[in-house]
């Protein structure tokens, strides 16, 4: 769909689509990116990954240097020394980038090779085009190619099972392709640690993976396996199963583990056990049910009561996640009896009532997640939790505190209270100023009516306290602090002047919608590491400073709904990493710089409701191919309106109460980024997409951008013409 001027045309290809998804909702401030960077980029500490296997020590082989052993054999190597062909190196992620040498191969005495990568995003730099130069590593140990690719190789199975010697195998992430259902013959015996998690087989559990039997650690996660093998069971050597993330269409039968009297780690998140939590009993009370250790049933669609005794009877488990089921009732009393119990998760579901005071006796408990239910809490419940590190209590009923001088018997380090009202009175919890440990704070939502304590402590490194109403100026003392969120609050003054001294370390920095004034510091620009700057609706004048380095990290800036004055400054061309620009409702003046066609990263641009002038840039082809979104409306442009057909990814153009002239240009029909959108081909990996765009059509205001349309806004011009599409 298509809409110019307040007029809508529709694509003969989207015919079913029409307007319908396009409906008036809340303005978005930078919230969904703050909770965006918040959980993928920061990742504050939630679940505990499950522990490596005793002796296991990873070697990761740029950072070895020819060490020998034995009769001068090489089991050690600089991979740089026998790299026939060069590999080059990705100075910014420090990994090896290229085609894996099947030169490699020659090294027959290897016993350990890592060319694994471990960023963020599961995708390293190396390939592998024919795998069978792994097949001639006849003394290989230990392989490691997580994240290395092998699209373009086929018969990776055949050339693992060539090696009689190798005893753990890890190829996550490794976009594997096909997980073959049978093997003549398995000659791997040795085998007692496989990874083929994240590779999307799409398949079931083959066959051929019941006769390696010396198999003690198996990790099948996020492969979108559709049926689950009972036979599994036979793997009876099995110290730690992950079937997450599969989907089992044929259902999972957890009866069928009951028979493995070894399996310490039991990983089942985010598959579809549809059942109640009471009926898996019979899969957990025999063998079973005295041997695990780690048990994550989190997401797995489990109903019915909380009041499954069987539970506490597992009294080795040290890991229990039965967190985001349809769980309802109350927390049984017989968790009080897992007293190795170290992790506890049972966070959104549907509990309500009261903890058990017994719960404060767990006193090996370093994880306490109850977030999401409604739950009454009390220091009570915590008295005695001496190993308590990391607890959120956030969307819960209340916390009552009883003794205005409570002091805790734990130092934590993560402390979850968003939405959590603190009763008897509004305020920070006193007890706050004994964590001298404490690193991530999140009181959002937590109804607090004060200034904040110059008590907090200086080893935050998380502050999270937007939507309150905290009064007073914003703080200035937390040196460790990475991401500081205050929006939509009551904090009046200037910004720091010295932020950057006091603060060096900020990567989110949000103070929208609150009472600040004065002018935008210039330490602003000098605050290295700054990736996203909220001072959405504020009172802020001045001008912008004009200081930002092609070095800056900003990737969102957002001083929209001030009173900004002055010129857009030609500094901001610089941000290369630049996403989002929203300046709109000051009274900028001036031109748009036209440099900001250096800024390649743009995905939306928000320029309404200034004064700026002069003609709307023409912006080349090769520049803004990423901008989907572009508001210039209600300024003072004149001129023609540009060929915009050149930035193949725009969806939302408004350009409305201006002073342009001539026609429309016919191209605007040649618009096809919403035709990429809907491709099955089209993957758009772009983070900051989930952005905020005002748009008024027909006297409505409308909010968000959709996937789903392409708007184009002319309106109050002297512009004339008609969207042509090309059919």
């Amino acid at each position: 769909m298509t809409i110019v001027g307040g007029l809508m045309y529709t694509n003969p290809w989207f015919t079913s689509i029409l307007v319908t998804s396009m409906v008036p909702s809340p303005r978005k401030s930078l919230g969904a990116l703050v909770e965006w960077f918040l959980q993928v980029r920061l990742k504050p500490v939630r679940k505990q990954p499950s522990p490596m296997p005793k002796g296991y020590s990873k070697l990761i082989f740029p950072q070895l240097f020819g060490q020998k052993r034995g009769r001068g054999k090489v089991v050690f190597v600089d991979l740089l020394s026998v790299l026939i062909e060069p590999i080059d190196v990705d100075a910014r992620r420090k990994s090896f980038v290229g085609r894996v040498p099947d030169q490699l191969g020659n090294l027959s005495a290897l016993l350990y090779l890592d060319l694994s990568y471990d960023g963020d995003d599961f995708s390293g730099n190396l390939f592998i085009e024919n795998p069978e130069w792994i097949s001639r590593l006849a003394s290989l140990r230990r392989l490691n190619l997580n994240s290395v690719d092998f699209r373009s190789a086929s018969n990776w199975l055949r050339a693992l099972n060539a090696l009689p010697h190798v005893r753990e195998v890890e190829l996550s992430s490794c976009y594997l392709g096909t997980l073959p259902r049978s093997l003549p013959h398995v000659n791997f015996t040795s085998l007692t640690r496989l990874d083929l998690g994240n590779n999307d087989f799409n398949s079931g559990i083959p066959d051929w993976l019941l006769n390696v039997t010396s198999l003690q650690y198996l990790y099948l996660a996020y492969n979108s396996l559709s049926v689950f093998l009972p036979a599994i069971a036979k793997l009876t050597s099995l110290r730690a199963l992950d079937l997450s993330g599969n989907l089992f269409h044929r259902g999972f039968i957890p009866r069928a583990l009951s028979d493995l009297c070894k399996l310490q780690s039991l990983q089942l998140s985010d598959t579809s056990i549809n059942d109640s939590l009471v009926n898996l009993e019979v899969a957990f009370s025999g063998c079973l049910g005295f041997s695990l250790e780690e048990l994550d049933l989190g997401s797995t669609r489990l109903g019915g009561s909380m009041r499954a005794d069987w539970l506490g009877n597992m009294k080795n488990l040290k890991y229990l996640d039965l967190s985001e089921n349809s769980l309802h009732g109350s927390v049984p009393d017989s968790l009080v009896n897992l007293s190795l119990l170290q992790y506890l998760d049972l966070s959104y579901n549907n509990l309500n009532g009261s903890i058990p005071e017994g719960l404060g006796q767990l006193k090996s408990l370093v994880y306490l997640f109850l977030s999401g239910n409604s739950v009454n809490l009390s220091e009570v419940h915590l008295a005695n939790l001496s190993s308590l590190k990391y607890l959120d209590i956030s969307f819960i009923t209340s916390f009552l505190m009883e003794s205005h001088d409570w002091t805790p018997p734990f130092q934590l380090i993560s402390l979850g209270m968003a939405f959590c009202q603190v009763a008897p009175r509004p305020h920070f919890p006193v007890w706050l100023q004994t964590q001298k440990d404490l690193y991530y704070l999140d009181l959002r939502n937590a109804g607090i009516k004060e200034t904040i304590p110059n008590w907090l402590p200086s080893s935050l490194g998380l502050l999270l306290l937007s939507n309150n109403e905290i009064t007073g100026e914003v703080p200035q003392y937390l040196p460790n602090l990475i991401a500081m969120e205050l929006s939509n609050n009551s904090f009046s003054g200037r910004l720091p002047p010295g932020i950057s001294n006091t603060m060096p370390n900020l990567r989110l920095l949000d103070l929208s919608r609150n009472n600040l004034s004065g002018t935008v510091p210039l330490s602003i620009c000098r605050i290295k590491y700054l990736e996203i700057l909220g001072l959405f609706q504020n009172n802020l004048s001045g001008e912008l400073p004009s200081c930002w380095k092609s070095s800056s990290l900003l990737q969102v800036l957002d001083a929209s709904n001030n009173k900004l004055q002055g010129g857009i400054p030609d500094s901001l061309c610089n941000l290369q990493r630049l996403q989002s620009l929203h300046l709109s409702h000051n009274s900028l003046s001036g031109q748009v710089p036209f440099c900001l066609r250096r800024c390649t990263s743009l995905i939306t641009l928000d320029l309404e409701h200034n004064k700026l002038i002069g003609s709307i840039p023409d912006w080349s082809k090769e520049s803004l191919l990423k901008l989907k979104a572009l508001s210039l409306s209600s300024n003072a442009f004149n001129g023609s309106i540009p060929q915009f057909s050149h930035l193949p990814s725009l969806q939302i153009l408004d350009l409305s109460n201006n002073n342009l002239s001539g026609t429309i240009p016919r191209s605007f029909g040649n618009f096809r980024a919403m035709e990429l959108s809907f491709h099955p081909d089209y993957n758009s990996d772009d983070e900051f997409w989930d952005d905020h765009m005002m748009l008024f059509m027909k006297g409505r205001e409308y909010y968000g951008t959709d996937k789903s349309m392409t708007v184009f806004l002319v309106s109050e011009n002297d512009a004339s013409g008609e969207a042509i599409y090309n059919e």
